[in-house]
């Protein structure tokens, strides 16, 4: 009988998980990248083309009260 061998289980697993995560998220990346580009375009013949806002959070920050 053949010994558990944790560590070639545990690649296993996380080549199962990240094929099926850049399967089903990739669409979805595509996806953005044309309505960010199709934003950018929309808001050119506007003529409201702005920087987007920074948002700022201090380290170590806890939550607003």
């Amino acid at each position: 009988m053949k010994s558990f061998d944790g560590e070639a289980f545990g690649k296993e697993v996380v080549a199962i998980v990240t094929a099926y995560l850049e399967r089903n998220l990739s669409p979805l990346a595509a996806r953005i990248e044309q309505l960010e580009a199709r934003l950018v375009l929309v808001e050119a013949q506007a003529g409201t083309t702005k920087s987007r806002p920074v948002v700022r959070v201090a380290a170590g920050s806890g939550p607003a009260t």
